[in-house]
């Protein structure tokens, strides 16, 4: 009796045990993510969503390319994940077509026998962009990606995804379209990636990118997207992929998900990829005020708590591909914060102030301009090197051949790096108060339009060489860029040692003929100072900020920044450098510890040595002899 009793019991316990382990009791919603901004950003809010209805959320935000990720969904490694039509029909053998609704309808055929469900669509369409530069575009006679079957050498840069595709990828577009001799540079897949295409596109090494209709770095560069003329690629339409055991275990996950349907515009997305792309905002916090901006989120959910991180730059830093990757590279470092970034006339000032963690400047912005030349302000530390800026002093074609024979020379506003070089730059020369210096924050566009209508003589920018405002104004034969020999002849970095001399090659910009001497500036991120000290010539010093309210950035926080932007030069040795990056000096006491118990054996062993040595030093018996008269 008793055995059965116990046999009831087992055979009971095992099969709540297997209950338990069964397949269909889920208890939370595996959410996974390609690893760019869009997918993310739609992961986050099939996400929020699940978690605002009371679902237990896994997220695995990114978790990898499609063919990964769909393999994952396939297995029970996820649940759901945003996934476009288009690219379903290609990775299951398909032919890829323009119609969505036909698009649709076969994937959701091919993917029931397998479990899977597309729910509604999200009300866009992200469908592939070939595209250039207006400028390059323009010089080629390209508006089509027909047209590029005529050119030769066409130079391509695409991510790494783009030339995998087994029917929608870079060699078969090629073939599509005839496009022979060409080349092809790759980058990951992702927002890093983005940058890298956008500026081979900028800097001329790359004649055309591969991007997303819905990407924010279209517009913000302003790009042509070369029209698709023979319909090669399909419509890519994106809703959630989800297993149908998911949709059936988890009570209110399809009316939840369905919630989403129409939701969202290309212009939305295009606005919320650039927000976590160029502005460096969180998937997670782009998502919840989108929801909460369409009421399908209570209030209280924008922002998804994340905390702010003030960063503040010099007026002349705009939201350009530098800053953008600055942006991300300081996120990483503040782990679930959000980034503010602001313009100040003076960045250290309000950085030493505590009204910011961390700022965006060239190595100009730590020192001030003094009656003798430049004092270092002594309030902020460098940590991270972005790169380098260039002085662009353009004068009118046939204009003055040098600064000294310009009167009116325009440049960024007060504060902007551009000035305070410029200011640095007349001091050395001995022409401070005999130029005059005309601020402006119009850019240099307004500048250069100002200059052919006589208001100046020159226009002196700090910018990266190959800027493309510049190029482009450069284009009509209008102006040049005027040399500054007189800065590296006269050994003015000796006292200006932060601004090095440099060179613009032959045919960076149009119609630039020779080579340019000029002058240039490391571009830095910054930390406030640990401490105050002494203002001086040029080195460590202050101009008498109260830094108590300022926090540094921790020593973890910038090796998780500098890890994420990943190979930079050596800050310059002008500029202080953050302590954490001051290598350590360990002085080693060589003199020998004094112990009274070791000294007491050690001249007790001294005696005794001397004694042995005495001993050995007596003669021996064997030549002792006896007096004779015995």
């Amino acid at each position: 009796m008793n055995k059965m009793i116990t046999k009831t019991i087992v055979v009971a316990l095992l099969g709540a045990v297997l209950a338990a382990c069964g397949g269909d009791d889920r208890k939370s919603l595996r959410v996974g993510a390609k690893p760019f901004a869009e997918s993310m950003i739609l992961a986050e809010m099939i996400a929020q969503m699940a978690e605002a209805e009371g679902i237990q959320v896994e997220r695995s935000i990114p978790f990898g390319l499609t063919p990964k990720i769909m393999e994952a969904v396939k297995q029970d490694v996820l649940d759901v994940y945003p996934e476009y039509n288009g690219t379903s029909l290609t990775f299951l053998g398909q032919a890829p077509t323009s119609d969505g609704a036909v698009s649709t309808a076969t994937v959701e055929k091919l993917f029931k026998p397998l479990g899977l469900e597309l729910t509604g669509k999200f009300g866009f369409s992200n469908d592939y962009a070939m595209v250039m530069t207006r400028e390059r575009a323009r010089d080629l006679g390209v508006s089509t990606i027909g047209d590029l079957t005529s050119k030769s050498g066409i130079r391509f840069v695409v991510d790494e995804d783009f030339v995998q595709r087994p029917a929608d990828g870079l060699q078969q577009m090629n073939r599509r379209y005839g496009i022979t001799g060409s080349s092809t540079s790759t980058h990951p897949v992702g927002t890093e990636g983005k940058d890298k295409i956008v500026s081979a596109l900028l800097d001329g090494t790359a004649d055309v990118g591969e991007l997303f209709m819905t990407d924010g770095q279209i517009a913000e560069y302003d790009l042509v997207v070369l029209a698709d003329n023979l319909g090669f690629f399909p419509v890519y339409e994106v809703a959630p992929l989800v297993r149908s055991d998911a949709l059936a275990s988890l009570k209110g996950l399809r009316a939840t998900l369905e919630k989403l349907t129409g939701k969202i515009t290309p212009a939305d997305m295009q606005a919320m990829n650039k927000a976590v792309d160029l502005d460096a905002q969180s998937a997670a916090s782009v998502a919840a005020n989108f929801l909460v901006s369409k009421g399908l989120l209570p209030e209280d959910a924008r922002g998804s708590g994340a905390a702010k991180i003030a960063v503040v730059g010099d007026p002349g830093v705009s939201r350009g591909i530098d800053t953008a990757r600055a942006l991300r590279a300081i996120r990483s470092g503040y782990a679930g914060s959000d980034l503010d970034l602001s313009n100040s006339a003076t960045p250290l000032e309000t950085l030493a102030a505590g009204e910011a963690r961390v700022a965006i400047v060239g190595a100009e912005a730590f020192y001030r301009l003094g009656d003798e030349g430049p004092v270092a302000k002594g309030n902020a530390e460098a940590f991270a090197v972005l790169g380098y800026k260039s002085g662009h002093l353009v004068g009118l074609a046939n204009g003055a051949d040098s600064i000294t024979g310009m009167d009116k020379i325009a440049t960024g506003p007060r504060g902007s790096g551009s000035a305070q070089v410029l200011a640095m730059l007349l001091h050395s020369f001995g022409m401070a108060g005999k130029v005059e210096v005309l601020h402006s924050d119009e850019g240099a566009r307004a500048q250069l339009l100002a200059m052919t209508k006589g208001d100046h003589d020159g226009v002196f920018l700090m910018a990266p060489s190959k800027d493309r405002a510049i190029a482009s104004l450069m284009r009509n034969g209008f102006y040049k860029l005027v040399s500054l020999d007189e800065w590296a002849q006269g050994g003015h970095t000796a006292k200006f040692s932060f601004i090095r001399p440099a060179t613009i090659p032959a045919g960076t910009y149009p119609n630039q003929s020779g080579a340019v001497t000029t002058v240039s500036t490391q571009f830095v991120l910054a930390s406030p100072a640990k401490t105050v000290q002494t203002a001086g010539e040029v080195g460590p010093g202050t101009a008498g900020i109260d830094s108590s309210a300022a926090i540094p950035v921790s020593a973890s926080a910038v090796e998780s920044i500098r890890e994420s932007l990943g190979s930079m030069d050596v800050i310059d040795p002008a500029i202080p450098v953050h302590g954490s990056l001051v290598p350590e000096i360990t002085v080693v006491d060589k003199s020998l510890p004094f112990s009274a118990d070791v000294s007491i054996i050690n001249i007790l062993m001294i005696l005794f040595t001397i004694w042995v040595l005495y001993l050995i030093a007596l003669p021996s018996p064997r030549d002792f002899k006896m007096p004779e008269d015995l």
